[in-house]
């Protein structure tokens, strides 16, 4: 029998996993994760948390803090239509991570199947198929996990074609 595997890639998010930061659900996420990877391993399982440095969608602390204040006084409020425009008028780009990379330490960790992907990010799943690694469940975040702050990060993501169950 192939042991079980529950994974998430986790991008660095000091305001959120650090300073509690309510306009992002990474810190939710990351405690989401953590919680389902202990599950599985009690279940004689195995979880995986991969954790990049890779803040701000690696363009750095200064320019998330930048983005954050861009969304909390911009005129029109702040707008899951606006969200991922607020990063690129103040970086030029809307991120600059590089997904693929992130997947080296789960080949160095021997995986080459997830069965509980714990990640509704569409780049980060991409990159784990495309390096050859079976996801046979996605999973995303539940809603009674996700802040007041962070609606609108959530509702941006999902419309730009974020996983949702609905969207399976």
């Amino acid at each position: 029998m192939d042991t079980k595997i529950a994974c998430r890639i986790h991008d660095e998010c000091n305001g959120s996993d650090v300073f509690g930061s309510d306009m992002c659900t990474c810190r939710s996420y990351l405690g989401f994760a953590a919680e389902e990877c202990v599950r599985t391993a009690q279940q004689n399982g195995l979880g995986v948390i991969a954790y990049n440095r890779k803040e701000g969608r690696a363009l750095g602390e200064v320019v998330k803090y930048l983005v954050y204040n861009a969304r909390r006084n911009a005129r029109s409020g702040d707008r899951a239509d606006d969200y991922f425009s607020r990063t690129e008028d103040v970086a030029g780009v809307s991120d600059m991570r590089c997904q693929e990379l992130a997947v080296d330490v789960l080949h160095w960790l021997g995986v080459s199947r997830i069965d509980a992907w714990l990640s509704m990010s569409n780049d980060k799943r991409d990159a784990v198929v495309l390096a050859g690694i079976d996801i046979v469940k996605q999973v995303e975040l539940p809603t009674d996990l996700i802040g007041p702050g962070a609606t609108v990060e959530i509702s941006a993501k999902k419309a730009a074609g974020y996983f949702t169950q609905t969207r399976a």
